[in-house]
């Protein structure tokens, strides 16, 4: 069993001369911004990071680690201008460039957003996450020009078994605009604005608080509560030994949020216990790319060396393989099972015994993970139990899984207008009153048309 060193939240950043130095008091502030912010504790991380400001102005960690939370509390103004301020406090601060163009895309500035997207691909280039943002700024500028080097330039880096629906969503972009979806070498470069191509420092440690966890889910919003909880329940499994049912948890906490490294680092914990080797290191080195913490990365690293000994030993069994749990070496007689389920699932929501039909629906995702209706039908279950955040993550995830179906729309639709996202919500209920999806209901496209107008 691979064991998961000591949980320390810490950053250790060297700046270039230019940039402002911190002082002990202020780094002190700062860590402890980081370990409130990667908790969740949104208010305590940024009275951490405002003290380390106050010491050190211009730090430009803290300022983008303040603008991760004021991104996270919705002010989103205000975010970007902590982000834009960091950037130029340090112009080889990598996350707050990606922060800067994310924040700046969802709020509908895709000239900010692709100028700061094209800094971060400078600064690293081999991250298929910047290149994906790049190209969807360029596209809402109508500039299909870069757009389309930048899908190819994300496709080509793109290696990541559970990212492949968005390397779909570029081919389809790329279609769209009348390009061929062939990807460019993942060692070319992609045309940078002229005022971007003067050479820079080389790039140094720094912060890898994101508003988004630079993760290819680009709509995601986090929820750090829900994927805390889960982490616990996930905790209390791999004690009992139940390592399938923890896997799950832990796959849970990390739809929650995407961005989540005790989450991605535990799941991994937990799939190489269950011999998936492959998908185990994809999780591993993921955690080790958001977090700063040199215990946690070498922990990864150490886990990472050990699965590929174990893959190499294993052969071309499915794990080895990568096949996603569920997907490649679940038997008939299981899926059967996991169809049984759900479908008992759907008819306990139907005489609304929503807590029966969670547990029904929960076992039918653990039997088979990939079945996208039973987390559509398991999100239809928490809203009767007006676990509103819970179903999100569900629907969000279905819509990964099935990006063509309608279903998870108007249910994410229905889960954000509960939790007071109205404005997300409209922008759902118009999509599935306008989707042709096989799935979609008339009498529900009505009342999406009904209640979207009602939110405008």
């Amino acid at each position: 069993m691979v064991v998961m060193r000591k949980w320390v939240l810490a950053m250790s950043a060297t700046l270039l001369l230019g940039a402002a130095a911190p002082s002990a008091p202020a780094r002190a502030a700062f860590e402890r911004g980081e370990a409130a912010l990667s908790s969740g504790r949104l208010d305590e991380a940024a009275s951490a990071y405002r003290e380390a400001l106050k010491d050190t102005p211009g730090y430009a960690a803290a300022l983008n680690g303040l603008g991760s939370v004021l991104f996270r509390k919705g002010q989103v103004t205000e975010a970007i201008a902590r982000f834009r301020e960091a950037t130029e406090a340090d112009a080889t601060l990598k996350m707050a460039f990606f922060n800067l163009g994310y924040a700046a895309r969802k709020a509908g500035d895709a000239a900010t957003a692709a100028q700061a997207y094209e800094r971060y691909t400078q600064l690293e280039p081999n991250d298929a996450d910047g290149y994906y943002g790049l190209g969807e700024s360029y596209r809402q500028l109508g500039q299909k020009e870069k757009a389309i080097p930048a899908y190819q330039a994300y496709i080509a880096r793109e290696k990541r078994p559970g990212e492949q629906v968005w390397v779909r969503k570029a081919r389809e972009h790329l279609t769209a605009m009348g390009a061929q979806p062939q990807p460019v070498p993942a060692s070319a470069s992609v045309a940078a604005p002229a005022q971007a191509q003067a050479s820079a420092p080389a790039a140094v440690s720094e912060s890898r608080t994101a508003v988004a966890a630079a993760t290819a889910e680009p709509e995601r919003t986090p929820n750090s509560a829900l994927a805390a909880s889960r982490i616990r329940d996930g905790d209390a499994l791999m004690k009992e030994r139940r390592y399938r049912e923890a896997a799950f948890a832990f796959l849970d906490a990390s739809h929650a949020d995407p961005g989540h490294v005790e989450a991605l680092f535990k799941l991994g914990n937990a799939l190489a216990v269950l011999g998936y080797y492959g998908q185990a290191v994809e999780k591993w080195e993921r955690a080790a790319r958001l977090t700063q913490d040199a215990t946690i990365r070498q922990s990864a690293q150490d886990n990472v060396t050990r699965a590929r000994a174990k893959m190499a030993q294993a052969g071309a069994s499915p794990q080895a393989a990568q096949q996603p749990p569920g997907s490649g070496p679940v038997a008939d007689t299981t899926r059967a099972q996991a169809r049984r389920a759900y479908e008992q699932g759907v008819q306990r929501i139907g005489t609304r015994d929503y807590g029966g039909a969670l547990t029904s629906l929960t076992q039918a995702i653990q039997l088979e993970p990939m079945l996208a209706v039973a987390y559509t039908a398991r999100g239809s279950a928490n809203i009767g139990l007006r676990r509103y955040a819970e179903a999100a993550s569900d629907y969000q995830y279905a819509m990964e899984l099935e990006p063509g179906s309608a279903s998870p729309l108007y249910g994410l639709a229905e889960s954000y207008r509960a939790l007071g996202r109205n404005e997300e919500a409209r922008s759902l209920y118009e999509r599935y009153a306008a989707s042709s999806a096989t799935d979609v209901r008339a009498q529900l496209q009505e009342e999406s048309r009904q209640k979207a107008a009602k939110l405008r």
